[in-house]
Parts: structure tokens; C-alpha cells; sequence
């Protein structure tokens, strides 16, 4: 940690010298001082080239990208010029990390700018416009463009499997309905718990509301609707059978969005990786 914070300085003295070069923001981004070469780059006034702007704009996107901010990583992405070695690689992240903030056309939009003319990368295109179309929900459209790449295909091979799996997961999930639990729990108390798979919830409602409704039925017929226990327990009883309702609706709701939050940081998950291995 101390050799990192005397090579920061010492390089920091260095630009205060004179103008800052690309293999040192370079060397910055690449020794994880992210924040360090964003400064560098935004106070550098230097008079550089459009091949040596490209560059920058590079090591800015991948510092943004390195610290999460991923709006100002595609920002500088999006800069980068069709004649950088670096543009398909600013593109297919810039496009991920649009993916990744729920902006769906805006990624297919800077995907569709990337070079696809080699094969490789044409496969990496139809499998990251896969991942797009299973977040946006269109499952058939993603089989689709999953077909389209070779499960041979040594990067995305493994990825390629999985978005198969989360795809087949996908077909044999069946959704919940907040609805019919409701409607449930009205007829049966307890039942619609024990449809969105809670049972022991689903039970103990079951029982209390039954046990509310016994005692209150008993108290009225020995002591009518006027008497104070009747009041108590049928008050009780309501209460209870109106939160039994409300909580299947909301146990339903609840576990149809961690499914589909599970679901999405999964595609995204595997979305990432080839990014990675492909460029690197």
C-alpha cells in the first residue's frame, strides 16, 4: 500500500512537470489508480492526435467503467473512432453497460455499431442481443439469436450453455398469479400461502383464522353480536382474514420478483464474462 501511494506521487510530480502522456494515464488506469487518470485526463490540455484522443477516451471509459460509473464509461466508449484498435472493445462495453443500467434499445443501438464483419465477433453480437432479448422478456426472439451462435465457439461456450439453461428455466417456470392467491386465501384462509410455497405460513394463517372464527361463533351463540367478547373476536377474526388476503397477494408479488431479479443478475452475470475473456 505504501509503494502504491510513493508511485502515485511520484507520478503525479511527473505531470505537474510538464504535459501528460498516454503511457502514463495508461500506466495509472492499469496499476487500478482509476480516479487518479480520470483527473489526469480531464486536466490535460494537450494537443493530441485523433489516434492518440481515441486512446484517451479509451482509458477514460474503462476507468468510469472500473469504478461502476457506468453512464460516463459509455460516454467515453462512445467516443472512440471505427479506426481504433480499441473500438470494437469501447462499443461491446459501452453497449453491456447500457445493458446493465435497463436502457435494452440503447444497447442494441451501440452493439449495432460494432464491426461485425469477422465471424467471432458476429457470434459475441448475436449472443450479448440474446442476453437483451431474455431481459426484455422476449424469450422466443432471444432462442433466436442464441441459435445463431456455435456452442463450439471456445469464449462463449460455456455461456452459450447457460443462457440455454436460464432459457429452459425460463420455459418450464410457471408464474403466480397475486390474483388467484388472493382469491384463494378468501375462500380458504391460509391457501393462497401455501400456492405461492409457504406453507408453514400458509398453515399457521389457516389455523389462527379458523380458531378466530370458532371462538367468535361461540361467543355469539351463547352471548349474542351485542356482547364485548363477540366484538373482540370477530374484530380479531376480520383483521386476521383481511392480512391472510393481503399477505398471499404480497407473497406472491414477492417471490415472482426475486425469481425474476435472480434471473436477471444471472444473464447479466453471464452476459459479462465473454466480454472479458474475448478482448482480453
Amino acid at each position: 500500500m505504501r509503494y502504491r501511494f510513493l508511485l502515485l506521487i511520484a507520478f503525479l510530480f511527473v505531470f505537474a512537470q510538464s504535459k501528460a502522456q498516454i503511457p502514463f494515464i495508461r500506466h495509472l488506469v492499469n496499476s487500478g489508480f482509476y480516479k487518479e487518470a480520470i483527473y489526469v485526463i480531464e486536466k490535460d490540455t494537450a494537443d493530441y492526435s485523433a489516434q492518440q484522443r481515441d486512446s484517451i477516451n479509451y482509458y477514460k471509459g474503462w476507468a468510469h467503467y472500473s469504478l461502476k460509473n457506468l453512464q460516463e464509461s459509455s460516454s467515453s466508449f462512445l467516443k472512440v473512432s471505427h479506426t481504433s484498435p480499441f473500438y470494437n472493445k469501447s462499443f461491446f462495453f459501452a453497449g453491456y453497460n447500457q445493458t446493465y443500467l435497463g436502457n435494452y434499445n440503447e444497447a442494441r443501438s451501440i452493439l449495432d455499431r460494432a464491426d461485425r464483419s469477422k465471424e467471432p465477433t458476429l457470434w459475441l453480437y448475436n449472443f450479448e442481443l440474446s442476453g437483451i432479448e431474455m431481459l426484455k422478456g422476449n424469450w422466443s426472439e432471444a432462442k433466436q439469436y442464441l441459435e445463431l451462435v456455435p456452442e463450439e465457439n471456445a469464449v462463449l461456450n460455456k455461456q452459450v450453455l447457460a443462457l440455454n439453461e436460464i432459457w429452459k428455466e425460463q420455459e418450464q417456470h410457471r408464474k403466480k398469479s397475486p390474483v388467484a392467491a388472493g382469491i384463494m386465501s378468501a375462500i380458504i384462509p391460509g391457501s393462497g400461502k401455501i400456492y405461492a410455497g409457504k406453507t408453514g405460513a400458509g398453515i399457521a394463517s389457516m389455523i389462527g383464522n379458523i380458531g378466530f372464527g370458532l371462538i367468535t361463533w361461540e361467543n355469539y351463540r351463547k352471548s349474542g353480536i351485542a356482547d364485548v367478547k363477540t366484538i373482540l373476536f370477530s374484530s380479531i377474526f376480520a383483521v386476521n382474514y383481511v392480512s391472510n388476503i393481503y399477505g398471499s397477494v404480497v407473497s406472491v408479488k414477492v417471490i415472482e420478483n426475486e425469481h425474476e431479479n435472480a434471473i436477471q443478475n444471472q444473464i447479466l452475470f453471464q452476459l459479462h464474462i465473454p466480454l472479458r475473456n474475448f478482448f482480453d
